[in-house]
């Protein structure tokens, strides 16, 4: 199951730049603003040069039986399932109702340079995935949940064997 990065704030960030400009045109043109009106075109051409840029950057979040692979522009990394001890979501703001989904890893598992960028690394062994993509952290969570308990019930079962 793949899901794609939400990039809705990345449009509308485009259209408020060409605002910008336009604005910025109006006030060296129009009104006689100078340079207030190239430093407000230049901003505006910045901002949708990296609008563009992350509208058309590929970025995603592929959970696959062993794991979970995140892929965000040039950059990616596998992590497994054998290689977490926990999956949840974590509240970090109560009165805001802001909460992450957490991944806990077992000990020294935690690649932090792979991580880099990918996730947020939190402690020695935590990290949150970036809430950024099409389906809500909870509808993640019980997909990774699912396959992650999954993976352990059928170690379970071989070990029984």
């Amino acid at each position: 199951m793949t899901t794609k990065e939400n990039k809705k704030g990345a449009v509308s960030a485009l259209f408020l730049a060409i605002a910008l400009f336009a604005a910025g045109c109006a006030g060296y043109f129009y009104y006689g603003i100078g340079g207030t009106g190239v430093f407000t075109m230049v901003v505006a051409v910045i901002c949708a040069v990296f609008c563009v840029k992350k509208i058309f950057q590929v970025s995603f979040l592929s959970i696959d039986d062993d794991g979970f692979l995140v892929q965000k522009g040039g950059k990616n990394a596998k992590f497994y399932f054998k290689d977490i001890e926990e999956i949840g979501v974590r509240m970090v703001d109560a009165k805001r109702k802001i909460d992450v989904l957490n991944v806990r890893f077992k000990r020294g598992k935690l690649d932090r340079d792979a991580a880099d960028g990918l996730m947020q690394p939190i402690g020695d062994d935590d990290a949150v995935i970036y809430d950024k993509y099409e389906l809500s952290k909870h509808e993640v969570f019980k997909i990774l949940k699912q396959k992650f308990e999954a993976l352990n019930a059928q170690k379970s079962e071989n070990k029984k064997k």
